[in-house]
């Protein structure tokens, strides 16, 4: 059975900017019509939108989200445990807990947006996430 619904070209004619793509994915909707969402579970990259039928699953973002999760996330949780540190002085083990705790709570809440933007801004740009670079055997069939 097949449960794909068609595409309505009516509503959605030509490819939105890639601003906007990489806007609706940050939300974890669809970068196409900006109301079904791009995922089915917590990470998974659905096969296609439930809403206006675009053609999601061939996205591979790989390591990228990883990547960006961990810079924001660095960069919002080092210079808070600079500040209470400096400010403070608590005890190293509830401290270090405290910074482990929230390190933890902002990837995993942050994870599906920046995945859904990349997302996004792929889709956006036409690409799958699995094109070759450089100039290999397998291109030149060597």
């Amino acid at each position: 059975m097949n449960d794909t619904p068609p595409p309505l070209p009516a509503l959605h004619p030509e490819r939105p900017s890639k601003l906007t793509a990489l806007l609706r994915g940050l939300r974890c909707r669809c970068p196409r019509c900006g109301i079904g969402s791009y995922r089915d579970g917590y990470l998974t990259v659905t096969d296609h939108c439930h809403h206006c039928g675009e053609k999601l699953g061939h996205i591979r973002a790989d390591d990228g989200p990883a990547y960006f999760t961990i810079l924001v996330v660095g960069h919002i949780v080092v210079p808070g445990a600079l500040t209470v540190e400096q400010h403070w002085a608590p005890p190293l083990v509830p401290f270090m807990a405290g910074a482990l705790l929230v390190t933890c709570l902002l990837i995993w809440l942050l994870l599906p947006a920046i995945k859904g933007g990349m997302v996004g801004v792929m889709w956006a740009l036409k690409l799958r996430g699995d094109e070759v670079h450089g100039d290999t055997p397998s291109q030149t069939g060597r």
